[in-house]
């Protein structure tokens, strides 16, 4: 009987090599709580990464480090939690807008004059000779 797909790839990936990518992404992984706590203590994400690059504990470039950074630390935080329910009014949408509209009355918009003629440079050929004297 054949195996089913999601077999085959877990013997596939026993039998592959690890990249480059997966050892430099499993070692960001392996201190990336450390990087965390180094940003949220102000720390420049270049001076965290001389940092960790010089104690050998990350083997890799400073651009895949940001990206890094970017991906698993600065967008996971910046996400709303979806834990948190939203605040809800109590009264209608439309009871709202009702009494909006008896509070303070729409007053129209001011109109803007145009101006008469463009203002700025216009150029004429035939030159004012009293302006040339």
């Amino acid at each position: 009987m054949a195996k089913s797909y999601p077999e085959q790839l877990a013997e596939w990936v026993k039998r592959r090599e690890s990249t480059k990518r997966d050892k430099n992404l499993v070692a960001f992984l392996a201190v990336r709580d450390d990087i965390k706590l180094a940003v949220d203590a102000g720390y420049a994400v270049k001076t965290i990464w001389a940092n960790m690059h010089e104690e050998k504990r990350v083997a890799f470039g400073y651009d895949t480090f940001l990206n890094y950074v970017n991906r698993y630390i600065r967008l996971k935080s910046s996400r709303p939690a979806d834990s948190v329910p939203a605040k809800t009014d109590p009264q209608p949408a439309i009871e709202r807008g009702r009494q909006d509209q008896k509070i303070a009355p729409k007053s129209p918009a001011p109109k803007v004059k145009a101006p008469d003629r463009t203002t700025g440079f216009s150029y004429n050929p035939e030159p004012n000779v009293k302006d040339l004297i």
